[in-house]
């Protein structure tokens, strides 16, 4: 169990986990009135759960407390992207945009065009671009961990994607290590606890307990919310998401 504030919120992530949420049609679970951001469309919606995890950010952009006690969880990298990009937006101050040297080595026929390789997002990589600081470094500071309050400066550096990307042919990116996290998969957040987190599900969950990891990195009910784009619904003013538990994986 995570360590929560807030009793209510701890007993409903053990029923979550437990699967003994009350459901509908087989494993639909309803998400608490107060913890749901209505869905209208996929840009004002997603515009409302940002406003209500980074409230006030404007007056809190420098603020580095502020930024690493909240995040928004989601499924897929696609998604994750998509708010860190509306996120990054949102900054005040001038933009500087860092492009990466990309190459597919071993390309004598010049196969792979650089506009091409540019486009790439791949897992594992940082972004063909970045916005921020300095010309040819990143001056920054680590704010967590260990080493919290350290000074840093971050070079760009060749990078390779893993075996299991599959591409038939060997990418080398040069640039900044680094990649926005303001949003981040559920699978990243894993071991974490979060003040203020927020849950977007554009697609249903169907891994046995995700939905309870994915709520667990929370720490109260009045500071997590959840928007679920509706797969199904049962009642016109309550939102529902699948709860997948195999309850024989539980069991002794």
């Amino acid at each position: 169990m995570r360590p929560v504030t807030d009793p209510w919120f701890s007993d409903f992530l053990l029923r979550v986990g437990d699967g003994n949420e009350e459901i509908m049609d087989e494993n639909f679970i309803c998400i608490p009135d107060d913890m749901a951001i209505k869905y209208t469309n996929k840009a004002n919606s997603m515009d409302a759960l940002i406003d209500a995890i980074f409230l006030s950010l404007q007056s809190n952009e420098a603020d580095s407390e502020f930024i690493i006690s909240r995040a928004i969880l989601t499924t897929k990298n696609e998604s994750v992207d998509e708010i860190n990009d509306q996120m990054i937006e949102r900054f005040s101050g001038e933009k500087k945009v860092y492009y990466s040297f990309d190459e597919a080595e071993d390309d004598s026929n010049n196969l792979y065009l650089t506009e091409f390789l540019n486009s790439l997002n791949v897992s594992g990589l940082s972004p063909h671009y970045i916005r921020a600081f300095q010309q040819n470094v990143i001056d920054t500071e680590i704010i967590v961990g260990q080493h919290a309050g350290k000074r840093v400066f971050l070079p760009r550096i060749p990078l390779c994607p893993s075996d299991d990307e599959m591409l038939p042919f060997k990418l080398k990116r040069k640039q900044f290590p680094v990649r926005l996290s303001f949003s981040m998969t559920i699978n990243k957040a894993q071991r974490q606890t979060i003040s203020n987190v927020g849950v977007y599900l554009p697609d249903s969950i169907f891994s046995h307990e995700q939905l309870y990891v994915t709520l667990s990195r929370g720490i109260s009910r009045v500071n997590t919310k959840v928007l679920v784009k509706p797969e199904k619904t049962f009642d016109h003013d309550a939102i529902y998401t699948s709860n997948v538990v195999y309850k024989e994986v539980l069991c002794d």
